[in-house]
């Protein structure tokens, strides 16, 4: 009788005992990833010279998330792209404070976190083993590593599309939690909008899985999906009174990925500017000159999604054939880099080892990838269960395929890859001979279709640039050797204008007069249709005292470009020197309608307040300034001598 009680009494224990073995798993894989991931970013810390200096879609970020910040509206519209990680990188500078590498740390821990839920969501979908192993491999995976580092969108829409499918799978076992998940999911689409082509697609999962019953189920996941959409999509109609569920700029990005210069993976509208608001400004400014009239957000993207229409009706075989194109890219095992080349700067950290790309092998999704296809085959019995899964990757390929492919766009797929992978290698020995067979056939093929070099990928597109994006970032952290270095390696494969703009600012900073006038020249007489050209120009004779022909020169940028945030800027410089604070005042208001955030204008506009005897306002504008940027010498001094 002792002994049947004591059976019973260990029957008892077992499932505490297996939650807490789950459990120290699941520490284990985020001890893991928050190991690998700290060592990176104090390697990045000290090596990378664009750690403190985030580029194109990350200083995107970042400017907005200083604006929400400070509650400065930051652009007068709709939302032009997804708002809830610029919210969410906000809540992170509240709390942290603007300091970049806290920040990125505090990130790290959640890109941790969605290793850990991997685990979780594995254990539901295959098994515990390979939950844990698929979950150990997404925290050493490199892109990972990287992005969660990032002040991009992957490491929060990753975390919830894995918890929304945690919640899914939780929900056939406990009540309730399906609204969750549908709640999850409309926050990932608040990150980014392409989710909500999954979510539409999972109602066949309802109809299949529920039958006649499948409406009590998705009416509150589907109720639970929208709420968190609503306060965005009413924002955006008082802002523009447009029916704008999320943000508007899908056309615009339809364009970029149909047009007769589209290579599918260029992320750059053809005719505009590479910088992010050059290249934003163009847009508008382009849009609203073939109209004839200015346009709203919607007007814009409806104006570019027509250009994107009209080439397929003009040139449908070569736009079949881009699309093929772009399929291919998105299964390729080489990753596509956005906003700076992955393969270049991943010298400056360990990613060097980790992340490489060879004729034969494009390492790791090109090892992945093939492993994945075979698991998915191997897997095949459960599909009922798998359902979701596949639903989500063709869905979320399918978003993406029509616009352009980047590696991080297709990274929100990669952790069920590691899944498939795992569950597909797992029990091999115990499969039959034809089975075997199969899943090594599909396999080896991939392996050599996508890690071949069929459309064009493996090549460094501008080998210049990113030098220049290296010089930048040296520049900027103050070491000037180091920037030079890189900046004459860019001017001698290419004559680009913000090559030549860089390399003129570094002679002025050296008191190199005349070499920088020969530089601002040269950039004019190359790119006379260009306004960076010509405040490259201006800037110089602003330097030199030259202001008459200083101010000519800045007039020109914005009669090309009336977005020009600095060019307006220096004006108001230039108007502030002569004591014209009426017109200083009148420009540096128009560089802070472009952007409200830019702390340069908000700091000299406080300089024509405190001129003009009104302290108060000056010092308002200047604590504005240091709620954006805490080092900001010039406004801590002004505020001390206001004292």
């Amino acid at each position: 009788m002792k002994e049947r009680s004591r059976s019973r009494s260990q029957l008892e224990k077992s499932p505490k005992s297996k939650e807490g073995g789950a459990f120290r798993r699941a520490l284990v894989i985020f001890g893991l990833a928050v190991l690998v991931r700290v060592i990176y970013l104090v390697q990045a810390r000290q090596n990378d010279p664009l750690f403190f200096s985030p580029q194109m879609d990350g200083l995107y970020h970042h400017q907005w998330a200083l604006a929400i910040l400070s509650k400065r509206e930051f652009i007068a519209d709709a939302y032009f792209r997804a708002p809830l990680y610029p919210f969410f990188l906000a809540l992170l500078y509240k709390v942290f404070g603007v300091h970049l590498f806290i920040v990125r740390m505090a990130q790290a821990v959640l890109g941790s976190c969605s290793c850990a839920v991997l685990y979780s969501l594995g254990k539901k979908v295959f098994d515990q083993k390979s939950s844990f192993y698929a979950g150990m491999l997404m925290a050493v995976y490199p892109l990972f590593i990287y992005f969660d580092g990032e002040l991009l969108i992957p490491v929060l829409l990753v975390f919830l599309l894995l918890v929304g499918f945690l919640f899914l799978y939780w929900s056939e076992s406990k009540k309730g939690v399906l609204v969750l998940s549908g709640f999850f999911f409309g926050l990932a689409a608040v990150t980014r909008p392409n989710v909500l082509l999954f979510v539409a697609v999972l109602l066949v999962w309802f109809v299949f899985k529920h039958r006649r019953k499948w409406w009590q189920k998705a009416v509150p996941f589907y109720l639970a999906v929208v709420l968190p959409i609503v306060p965005v999509t009413i924002r955006n109609y008082l802002k523009s009174r447009s029916f704008v569920p999320i943000a508007w700029q899908a056309g615009t990005n339809f364009y970029i990925g149909n047009n007769g210069y589209s290579d599918g993976t260029t992320a750059i509208v053809p005719g505009t500017r590479g910088t992010w608001w050059g290249g934003y400004n163009d847009v508008k400014r382009i849009a609203e000159i073939e109209s004839g009239r200015s346009l709203k957000g919607t007007e814009i993207d409806r104006f570019w999604l027509k250009k994107g229409l009209e080439f397929w009706a003009s040139q449908p075989g070569k736009a079949v054939a881009l699309t093929l194109r772009k399929v291919y890219l998105w299964f390729s095992g080489y990753e596509v880099s956005n906003n700076r080349d992955l393969y270049f700067f991943k010298r400056y950290t360990g990613l060097d080892w980790l992340l490489f790309a060879t004729p034969l092998l494009k390492f790791p999704f090109g090892l992945v990838l093939p492993f994945a296809l075979a698991g998915i085959y191997r897997t095949r019995q459960g599909w009922r269960r798998l359902l979701p899964v596949y639903l989500f990757m063709v869905a979320y390929a399918v978003s993406f395929i029509p616009f352009f492919v980047t590696a991080r766009y297709r990274l929100p797929v990669v952790p069920f890859y590691l899944l498939f992978a795992v569950a597909g290698l797992r029990g091999w020995a115990k499969v039959s001979f034809r089975e075997r067979v199969i899943a090594s056939g599909i396999f080896f093929l991939a392996l050599v279709i996508f890690n071949l070099n069929l459309a064009g990928t493996g090549r460094v597109a501008d080998p210049a640039q990113n030098h220049f994006v290296a010089g930048t970032g040296y520049y900027q952290k103050g070491w000037l050797k180091e920037a030079e270095k890189e900046v004459d390696r860019a001017l001698m494969l290419d004559s680009a204008t913000n090559i030549l703009s860089l390399k003129a600012t570094m002679l002025l900073e050296q008191n190199r007069i005349d070499e920088a006038k020969r530089i601002a020249e040269a950039a004019v007489r190359l790119h006379p249709d260009e306004a960076d050209a010509y405040g490259v120009a201006g800037n110089v004779f602003a330097n030199a005292g030259d202001l008459p022909q200083a101010e000519s020169l800045f007039r020109r940028v914005v009669e090309l470009d009336p977005y020009g945030v600095e060019a307006w800027n220096n004006l108001g410089n230039i108007n502030l020197t002569k004591k014209d604070l009426a017109q200083a005042r009148f420009c540096y208001e128009q560089a802070l309608k472009i952007n409200p955030t830019f702390t340069m204008a908000l700091f000299h506009l406080g300089l024509v307040y405190y001129y003009e005897g009104k302290t108060d306002s000056a010092h308002f504008y200047w604590q504005e300034v240091l709620r954006l940027d805490p080092d900001f010498e010039k406004a801590k001094r002004a505020l001390q001598d206001l004292r």
